[in-house]
C-alpha cells in the first residue's frame, strides 16, 4: 500500500517544480563570459535558493570551483552526496559545531582572530589543517573583520599551525550600485591585498563580486566570482535587466483541484474580497501561503491557464488560491503554472514579487522543501 501511494504521488503530483538544467549551465557559462573569470563559488545557499539543493547540486557538479551554503548541515549534506567539489559555509560556526565541519572537510570562513584560533586549535587535535577565507568588513557591517584593523590580525593568523590561509573575501551591501560607496570597498580590499602581499601573505582565492557585481565589476585583484541568483535565471534588481540576458531555471506548476460556477453577487475566500460581477468559473488551486506563495501578492496576483493570464479570486489562503478562470471550459487535473511560461505567457518570480511587494530571493527562498523537484 506504501509503495503504491509513493508511485501514485511521483506519477501525478498535485504541484511540483521543475528545473531546466539546461538554463542552469547557460546562466553559469554567461556569467563566466561576462565576467571573465573562471573560478566559480556558485552559492546554492538556502535550499539553492528554494530550487533544491541536492538537485542544484547535481547539475552542477564538477562545473564549479566551490559550492557556498550558510548552514552546516547543509554543507555536510553536499559533502555527503558530492565528496568531490569544495563546500565553502559562509556562516560562522558555535563552537560545537566546529569539529563537524572540520571531519567533513569544509572550508570555513573566519571573521575573527579569537574564532581563527580556536578552529586551528581543535584542527590541531584533529591532525590535519583546516582550509579558510577570511572574511573582511569594508561596509556590511555584519561578520568579518574591519577592514582597517585587518592586516596585522591576519598577519597574527599566519602563525596557528591548524589552518591553511586560503581566500579572503568581501561583501556589498549594495552591490547592485555602482557608486562611490562601493568604489570605496573596492580600494580598500585592494590596499589592503596590497599590505599583505608586502608581507608575502598571498591568498589562493580572493572574491567580492556576488551577482550583481559579476556583471557590473571589472578589477584585477579578484580571480573567482560568487553568484547566486543570475545563476538561477533571476536578476537581483531591475536595473541589471539589460547588462546580460539570463534564463530562469525554476517552473511552478499546479494542478486544477476543483471547478464550480458562481453566480453574480456571490464572494469566495476569506474576508469575502473577491464578489462576483458576473457569472463566473472559479478553480481551487492546492497551492497557498504553506507552501510558499506570498499571501501580499493576492491583489494583483495572477497565473496562467491555457496560454492566458487569471487573476486570484480573493486572498491566498494557507492550502488553496481561488483562480476566476471567466468562461474558461476547465477541469479538473488540468495544469495551471504558476511561475514560468505557458504560451506566448510567461510570469516570473521578479514580477510575483512586484505585487508582494518585496524581493525575488524570498519568493523563491520560501517554496517548500516538500514540493517535488523534478530536473527537465
Amino acid at each position: 500500500m506504501v509503495e503504491s501511494i509513493k508511485e501514485a504521488l511521483k506519477i501525478h503530483h498535485s504541484s511540483w517544480i521543475e528545473l531546466h538544467a539546461d538554463h542552469l549551465l547557460g546562466n553559469l557559462q554567461t556569467l563566466r563570459k561576462h565576467s571573465k573569470q573562471q573560478d566559480v563559488l556558485a552559492v546554492i545557499k538556502a535550499n539553492a535558493y528554494g530550487h533544491g539543493l541536492k538537485e542544484i547540486a547535481q547539475s552542477l557538479a564538477g562545473k564549479v570551483t566551490y559550492f557556498g551554503v550558510a548552514t552546516l548541515r547543509e554543507a555536510l549534506e553536499l559533502k555527503e552526496h558530492h565528496p568531490q567539489t569544495p563546500v565553502f559555509l559562509f556562516g560562522h560556526l558555535f563552537s560545537h559545531e566546529i569539529p563537524a565541519a572540520l571531519l567533513g572537510g569544509i572550508t570555513l570562513s573566519v571573521s575573527s582572530l579569537e574564532k581563527a584560533r580556536e578552529i586551528s586549535r581543535i584542527s590541531e587535535g584533529l591532525d590535519r589543517k583546516t582550509s579558510v577565507h577570511i572574511k573582511i568588513d569594508t561596509g556590511m557591517g555584519r561578520m568579518g573583520i574591519p577592514v582597517h584593523e585587518a592586516a596585522p590580525i591576519i598577519e597574527q593568523m599566519t602563525q596557528l599551525k591548524g589552518l591553511l590561509l586560503d581566500g579572503i573575501y568581501t561583501h556589498f551591501p549594495s552591490s547592485e550600485k555602482d557608486d562611490s560607496f562601493r568604489e570605496g570597498q573596492v580600494r580598500e580590499f585592494g590596499l589592503l591585498l596590497q599590505a599583505l602581499e608586502k608581507k608575502e601573505i598571498i591568498f589562493r582565492f580572493r572574491h567580492l563580486s556576488n551577482s550583481a557585481a559579476s556583471l557590473t565589476l571589472k578589477t584585477p585583484m579578484i580571480n573567482m566570482i560568487r553568484p547566486g541568483l543570475t545563476l538561477y535565471g533571476i536578476y537581483p534588481d531591475a536595473s541589471l535587466n539589460q547588462t546580460a540576458h539570463f534564463d530562469p531555471v525554476l517552473s511552478l506548476k499546479s494542478r486544477i483541484l476543483l471547478v464550480k460556477k458562481i453566480q453574480a453577487g456571490e464572494s469566495v475566500g476569506y474576508g469575502r474580497k473577491f464578489v462576483a460581477k458576473t457569472a463566473t468559473t472559479i478553480a481551487v488551486i492546492p497551492f497557498g501561503y504553506s507552501h510558499g506563495y506570498p499571501y501580499a501578492a493576492w491583489k494583483k496576483a495572477c497565473v496562467l491557464y491555457q496560454g492566458k493570464r487569471c487573476p486570484l479570486a480573493g486572498k491566498v489562503s494557507m492550502d488553496y488560491i481561488a483562480v476566476d478562470l471567466g468562461n474558461a471550459d476547465a477541469k479538473e487535473g488540468d495544469t495551471v503554472t504558476l511561475i514560468g511560461e505557458d504560451g506566448s505567457e510567461r510570469i516570473t518570480a521578479e514580477e510575483i514579487a512586484s505585487w508582494a511587494r518585496t524581493i525575488p530571493y524570498e519568493i523563491v527562498t520560501r517554496l517548500n522543501t516538500h514540493i517535488p523537484r523534478i530536473i527537465i
